[in-house]
Formats: C-alpha cells, structure tokens, sequence
C-alpha cells in the first residue's frame, strides 16, 4: 500500500503557480491579441506609454485572459475567474484608450479625405450625423448613397444649411448625391463608375446601410405562444402555416441581402479603390452589439449581424495578405486597408421602424435610454482619427456582456 501511494504522490501532476508563469518570458511573437493592440503604441507620449513600458503589464492580462478561457468550459464561472476576466478587460481598455494619439491626419487630412458614405437617407440616422460631422471638420469631398433621391437631397441640403458657418467647413465643401440600390450589382457598378470619374479615388468608406428584424420565429409565422406576432393579434394555432414559413423565409432572406449580400458587393467593388487610390484607407462598418450577444425577439437579425461582423473581420485579414502587392498595369503597390466595426447597442432614430422587415414595433423597443446619434458618430470618427481600429462596442459595459455571453456566465443549472 505504502509503495502505491508513493507511486500515486509521484504520478500526480505538480501544481503550477502564477508566479511560474509570471516569471515564463512571453512568447515572441506575442499573441495576435495583444500585438494588435502594443504595436502601434510606440508614437504615444512618455506618460501614457509608461504602462506599456512594464512587461507585466502585458503578462498580467496575458495571464488573465489565459484563466478566463480556460474556465470557459466550465459550467458556471468563479468568481476568481471573473475578477480575473474583467481585469485583463480594464488593461485592454486603458491599452486601447490611453496608448495612442492622434496621427491618420498626417497621412490623409481631414480637407483633403474622399469619404463615402453608404446609407444616409434619413435625417436622423448616423449616415445623415456623419455627413454633418465631416462638413463641420473642412471636409470638401462627400459622397452620401441611398435608395431614394427626394430623401438623399433633402439630407444634403439640410446638412449644409445646419453647417453653414460652423466648426471648420470648408466654404468649397462639395456632397455628391447618388441614388442606388446597394444589394444589386448594377446598381454597386454605378456608384463605383462615379467615385472614380468624381473623386479620382476613396480615403474612407462608411457602411450604414443595413435592416432590422424585431420578431421572434415564430412571431414572424404568427405562431408565437407569447403573442408577439407579425399579426398583433394571439394566435389559436401550434403549427405555422405554409404562408407563415413563407414569411419567415423572406424575412431571412431581406436581412441577408441589408445586412451581408450588400456588404459584401460593396466591399468587392471598392477595396480595390481604397488600396490603389488612399495612403490611409479605411473601412468603417456599423454593425451592432446584437451582432455579439444573442438577444429574444432579435434572432434574425442577431444572426445576419453576426455574420455582417464576421465578414468585415475576415476581410480585414484577407487585406492584410494583399497589401503590398503590385497594382496590375502599374509600378505602384497594394495599401493595407484598415478597419473598424462599430457595434453599437439602441440608438435614438427611427431606424426600427423605417428599416425593419418584419414589423414597425416591438416588444423590446423602447428607446428611452438609447443612445445619442451625435455621440456614437463622434465616438467613431475619434478612433478612426487616432487608427484605433478593430472592434468598438458602445457602450463600454456591452463590450463586457459581449465577453462574458462568450463563457455562458449567466447559466444557473436546475438543483
């Protein structure tokens, strides 16, 4: 017996502590995660790099975010592990806040930046609020896109009528109207056709365009238990219809086509625009925070945000292979296009009941305590000023829901 337990103490694995792996050099390269965030850090000032500067600071959220997933496969988190979890998220944060200032000016000044703006019909949307920003920062070359024309000239000429005079407008500011369907082809040919023959090229292109679905399934099929349907009215039925499956697959197939299908036809069309015309290009993209965390009466459009997000980031990556390849036809080569997907929670517009595809209303509808258009349209705009790229949640505490929906923290198993 004594020889088995002197084998079993042998066999067991030997605990390893955290300052073992405090005192384990880091990798190199360091991971993808944070070289994203450390490597353009060295232009800040002395004050603010100091963090950085420690290699703990580094190792401790290393070391942190280590624990956090490890424990993701646990069924419910400690609380350790949570501590730990928000932790290495704090340093993330303060690494992205504090650590840069502001230089994509210096490369592409905000005079002379050739935006474009994808959706912009309504004057109480962020396409509208970016139009006003650029024009009170000297912008001179604008283009703003939308379906309907009546809509995008009203938008125009009350954005420089509101302009006029204020913050830096440049007295020769020019906005481009062009009317177009964004999830047709043709219609991406033609826009792409008039910013070369009118802009000569594109700085950076904002993607607003999308839809909205405010349903649950069954609600969209008018078969909801809970009574949230398409109808308004409750329903006597178990079973959907042939028309209420019919209507759930149109419903999947226009957010598809707002949400991805365009997006990506737009991308094909003017990334090569961005990498041979720009010495700083960049895409900006609104998705949403429903693109991160699941939420009720959000399934379709939770899921074509989701996929919204995960063709921006994958595409950011395919670019990051393409820079610096030769441009056919010419001794110049490819830039690499920068990105950033803005993933806001409600806004205060009338964008549900202006784009939604399913219903005007919901359940979950109520704006009250949204956020402000002006505020994430300036949120932005400072991040991409200081190429701060990657993903930007608004607001902060979404951008730790979104982390902990990823360890299922919230479960509580049934005792």
């Amino acid at each position: 017996m004594g020889l088995v337990n002197s084998a079993c103490r042998r066999a067991r694995p030997r605990r390893v502590s955290d300052d073992w792996l405090m005192e384990t050099p880091l990798p190199k390269p360091l991971p993808r995660l944070f070289s994203r965030f450390v490597a353009p850090l060295k232009g800040a000032s002395p004050q603010r790099n100091k963090l950085l500067q420690n290699p703990l600071t580094v190792q401790h959220s290393f070391l942190a975010l280590s624990r956090a997933t490890k424990a993701a496969s646990d069924t419910l988190m400690p609380q350790k592990t949570l501590t730990s979890a928000l932790l290495a998220i704090c340093i993330v944060y303060a690494l992205m806040k504090y650590g840069q200032k502001s230089k994509r000016t210096k490369k592409v000044s905000k005079t002379d930046e050739r935006v474009l703006i994808l959706g912009a019909s309504t004057l109480d949307g962020l396409g509208a609020e970016f139009l006003r920003q650029y024009l009170e920062r000297g912008a001179r070359q604008i283009v703003i896109v939308g379906r309907r024309k009546q809509a995008l000239d009203h938008v125009r000429h009350t954005m420089l009528k509101q302009t006029e005079g204020r913050g830096k407008r440049h007295p020769h500011a020019q906005v481009y109207v062009v009317p177009t369907e964004l999830t047709e082809t043709e219609g991406v040919i033609k826009l792409r056709d008039f910013v070369i023959q009118n802009l000569y090229g594109l700085d950076t292109l904002h993607i607003v365009f999308g839809v909205t679905s405010i349903l649950p399934i069954l609600g969209v099929a008018n078969v909801d238990p809970c009574n949230v349907n398409a109808s308004g009215q409750a329903t006597a039925f178990l079973h959907a219809s042939r028309e209420g499956l019919d209507q759930i697959a149109q419903t999947v197939q226009h957010s598809s086509d707002g949400n991805l299908k365009g997006t990506a036809i737009v991308l094909g069309a003017m990334l090569p625009i961005l990498q041979t015309t720009s010495a700083n290009p960049a895409v900006i993209t609104i998705g949403s925070v429903a693109g991160l965390v699941p939420a009720p009466t959000r399934a379709v459009y939770c899921a074509s945000k989701s996929s919204q997000h995960f063709l921006i980031r994958s595409v950011e990556l395919e670019c990051e292979a393409q820079a610096g390849t030769p441009v056919p036809g010419s001794d110049k080569r490819r830039a690499r296009v920068n990105f950033l997907l803005v993933a806001p929670g409600p806004i205060k517009n009338s964008f549900v009941a202006t784009y939604a595809v399913d219903a005007t209303t919901g359940p979950r509808d109520n704006r009250e305590r949204a956020l402000e258009v002006p505020d994430v349209v300036r949120g932005t705009l400072r991040r991409v000023d200081a190429e701060q790229w990657g993903i930007l949640v608004i607001p902060t505490h979404a951008f730790v829901g979104s982390l902990l929906a990823q360890f299922n923290a919230t479960y509580v198993p049934v005792l």
